[in-house]
Formats: structure tokens, C-alpha cells, sequence
């Protein structure tokens, strides 16, 4: 059997709305996620690049450098962590962008809580359960 054991699994959250990144936090911490977040995509780069990271989830508009930018200058420094986009600016250029970059998925704000965990649990690899291990905590 396998099962998502999804504290193992750790998501960097990088947009400038402070009460966003606070929501995401909240929902991604419930729903057993690591969670790191930054509001200054300039400061990932220097602080938060880790490499340890499986999944970003990043605001396409940001003051100072777009989500696509930030996602660029990780990507040639080899970041593979799996990313998911967010904007309520999309347009076809963005999702080209988007898509050249490797985004995994394209969503449109306002996000639904939902479609954002199932997003997040679609790019994760299952493991294989521990003989032993409780399912309902997994």
C-alpha cells in the first residue's frame, strides 16, 4: 500500500500579500505540510533556496521581481522543486512563460482551498507505507 505521508514534503510560499501568505500557512500546516514562507522573492534568493523544498507556490505579480523571474533565476541554479503558479493576472504570455519555466500548474485567484491541496497532492510522489504505520495519521 501507499499513502502520502505529507510531513515529509516541504512547500515554500513566496507572495507580497501578507494575509495571503498567513492563509496559506494556515491551510497548508492543516493539511500536514512543512511550510516556509516569504513575502520578498529577492529574499529567497539569498535566504531560502534550499534545496530541500518539493513544492513552490508563487504569485506571478509581485513589487521588485515577478513569480516567473524568481522562478528563473532558481531554475539555473537547479532548483527541480515542483511549482505551482498563482495570479489573478494570467493571460496567455504568462502561462507561455509559465510553461517554458516548467510550471506544473496554473491557478487563477482568488484560489479554492481545495483545487490549491489537490494541486499540491497531484505533484507529490506517494511512498511506500512502513509496515506498522498508522494510515490515519499519514
Amino acid at each position: 500500500m501507499t499513502v502520502r505521508v505529507k510531513e515529509r514534503y516541504t512547500v515554500l510560499v513566496v507572495d507580497d500579500d501578507p494575509s495571503v501568505l498567513a492563509t496559506y500557512r494556515r491551510l497548508l500546516c492543516r493539511a500536514g505540510y512543512t511550510t516556509v514562507t516569504e513575502d520578498d522573492p529577492r529574499k529567497v534568493l539569498r535566504d531560502k533556496a534550499d534545496p530541500r523544498v518539493d513544492v513552490m507556490l508563487i504569485d506571478y505579480r509581485m513589487p521588485g521581481m515577478d513569480g516567473l523571474s524568481l522562478l528563473a533565476e532558481l531554475r539555473s541554479r537547479a532548483c527541480r522543486a515542483r511549482c505551482i503558479l498563482v495570479s489573478a493576472f494570467l493571460n496567455d504570455d504568462v502561462r507561455t512563460r509559465a510553461a517554458r519555466l516548467g510550471v506544473d500548474r496554473v491557478l487563477e485567484k482568488p484560489v479554492d482551498a481545495c483545487r490549491l491541496r489537490k494541486a499540491i497532492d497531484d505533484l507529490l510522489p506517494l511512498c511506500a507505507a512502513s509496515e506498522g504505520t498508522d494510515l490515519a495519521e499519514a
